[in-house]
């Protein structure tokens, strides 16, 4: 699956749920994943997307379990089925 079609159905998603799927970008900390997801009631989740078989860059690995220990969630989504859980759990 397109990277694109995975990230308009993840902003339409949230958009429905209340919540906002914003663009991410940190010119200071390279690595950071694609979207922060921002729910009502202060939840808050950091999506990477992937077109379907793409791996997380090396930077990514090492960003991704640091923003984890600091007790986020980071999701790589690269396929319809992780989109749908990712979707279930912050409905």
């Amino acid at each position: 699956m397109n990277e694109k079609i995975i990230e308009r159905k993840l902003r339409e998603k949230v958009k429905a749920f209340g919540g906002l799927a914003l663009k991410f970008y940190s010119p200071s900390f390279t690595g950071m994943p694609d979207r922060i997801v921002l729910m009502p009631g202060g939840r808050i989740w950091f999506a990477e997307i992937k077109t379907t078989g793409k791996k997380l860059s090396p930077r990514q690995q090492v960003v991704k379990p640091i923003l984890e220990k600091l007790g986020f969630q980071v999701w790589v989504i690269d396929d319809e089925a992780k989109l749908q859980n990712f979707l279930n759990q912050i409905a």
